[in-house]
């Protein structure tokens, strides 16, 4: 494909150079802002050999391109003597965002505003995400098919290789989110690396020197000071929002930096007031609030399993995914190993089994409404993903995009979770994730119902996620926040 030709006639029928204000592009897509959107030609630039479709939408004149995007904008920034959107200042860029983007963000719902966020920071990170879940289960099935055994060098470095990135996620999540808020990357990627920093880890178990809140449900072991004020350490590993939180203070601080701060100093002190202020904030603010929410959660579940199991997997199948989103599933997932030590079985982690039946039947019902090759090629990978119990892919890459989706996905894994409430489902071991794991709910002395119930829960999640995505269709309706 000539790209130069393809940006020269996009150009020249988005109206020519002097009919755009600014042109950004996302994995997919060029979007144009354009002066006077009447003046485009959408009929002869969809016929465009290398161009997918045209779309209106968010204040934007989006091109849709596909995987060659970066190549095509590339040659159109040549073509047209735009400013490449790397070189564009962060001061400018949110300019840009408030002159052309205010409007059509204020539409929208906060819901909607909060997954564009999270579907945006996920973007740059989508292709190694996939990437990281296959060999996650090509881990899974080798060991249950027993090709290789978890003491081989060959399953370390593999399991390595599916796990780096979900293990240093706030170092990813860090870059991506820095660039989002219009940050020099460098400075998300150093605070992910504060969170999951080896001595900082190692704190979380350390020796406790006193307790806050000492005899209440919101009691917190303090294992750390900074400069007197406590430190409630926490593991950072898989989360999400934590980070997205910090490096969006550290994007204010930054940028009130850059702007009162003479040139002379910029250079030392931004950096070093930047991270002096977010990181201490991140850690002693934002974390200790994270694990008062986690550890509330975690004795709301036993709590609702102890009134109604069939009610408790109603609202956890439901929201598994959000608190997977949160980071707040680590409050839960240890009482399965409680559970199964103390009674020889666990009651919890049936109630969320159907999820990945649920987040399979609506990524199967995308993939085969769209005709995206690109949307297709992120589909495949994250159903496989699925199948093994990583619902990660699915959920960033598949799910949020699609406000409707994602909440029929919901409600079908909480069906699903209700199901096997009300059939007594057990785990009484633990083994591969996903419905490879089914003969871990097989109760020692035989199939009961509580198995059966476990396994139509699933087969209900996968349909009613399957029908309803096929329903809503392919068509992504959460806007990206640029």
């Amino acid at each position: 494909m000539d790209y130069k030709e393809l940006a020269t006639n996009i150009l020249k029928n988005v109206g020519g150079k002097e009919n755009v204000n600014d042109v950004i592009h996302c994995v997919t897509r060029l979007r144009f802002h354009l002066k006077d959107e009447s003046k485009a030609n959408d009929t002869v630039i969809k016929n465009m050999d290398g161009v997918m479709d045209v779309i209106h939408a968010g204040g934007q004149y989006q091109v849709v391109i596909g995987p060659q995007v970066d190549d095509v904008y590339d040659a159109l920034v040549k073509v047209g003597g735009f400013q490449n959107k790397e070189e564009v200042s962060p001061d400018q860029g949110q300019n840009d965002e408030k002159k052309y983007g205010e409007k059509d963000q204020k539409q929208e719902g906060l819901f909607s505003r909060f997954l564009g966020l999270i579907s945006s920071i996920f973007q740059p990170v989508l292709g190694i995400l996939m990437a990281s879940g296959m060999f996650k289960a090509l881990v899974s099935l080798f060991t249950v098919a027993g090709i290789m055994s978890k003491t081989s060098g060959t399953y370390v470095i593999l399991y390595a290789l599916g796990d780096a990135l979900f293990y240093f996620f706030p170092v990813a999540l860090g870059w991506s989110a820095a660039k989002r808020f219009g940050m020099k990357e460098l400075y998300g990627i150093t605070l992910g690396g504060i969170l999951v920093y080896p001595t900082l880890v190692s704190a979380v178990t350390s020796k406790t020197l006193y307790t806050l809140f000492a005899g209440t449900a919101f009691s917190l072991p303090v294992r750390l000071t900074f400069l007197g004020i406590p430190v409630v350490t926490q593991t950072y590993s898989t989360t999400v929002i934590p980070i997205i939180l910090i490096v969006w203070v550290a994007s204010h601080i930054y940028k009130w930096l850059n702007k009162n701060l003479p040139a002379i100093l910029r250079a030392f002190f931004v950096p070093f007031f930047t991270l002096l202020i977010a990181a201490p904030l991140g850690l002693i603010v934002i974390g200790p609030i994270a694990m008062v929410i986690q550890d509330s959660l975690s004795k709301l579940v036993i709590a609702m399993i102890g009134l109604n199991a069939g009610v408790a997997g109603l609202f956890l199948g439901t929201f598994w995914s959000i608190l997977v989103m949160f980071g707040l599933h680590w409050a839960i997932i240890p009482l399965f190993a409680i559970d199964i030590a103390q009674h020889g079985y666990d009651v919890i982690n049936p109630l969320i089994f159907a999820g990945a039946l649920a987040s399979m039947g609506s990524v199967l019902g995308v993939f085969l409404r769209t005709k995206d090759p690109k949307e297709r090629s992120i589909a495949i990978p994250a159903f496989i993903s699925s199948f093994f119990g990583i619902n990660e892919p699915s959920l960033y890459g598949v799910l949020i995009p699609r406000k409707k989706v994602m909440i029929s996905s919901f409600l079908s894994a909480g069906i699903g979770g209700a199901i096997a409430g009300f059939s007594g489902s057990k785990l009484y071991a633990f083994g591969a994730s996903g419905p490879l794991g089914l003969p871990c709910f097989i109760n020692p002395k035989g199939i009961d119902f509580g198995f059966i119930g476990l396994c139509l829960s699933g087969i209900v999640a996968f349909v009613l996620a399957l029908i309803s995505s096929m329903f809503f269709g392919a068509k992504k309706d959460v806007k990206d926040i640029k």
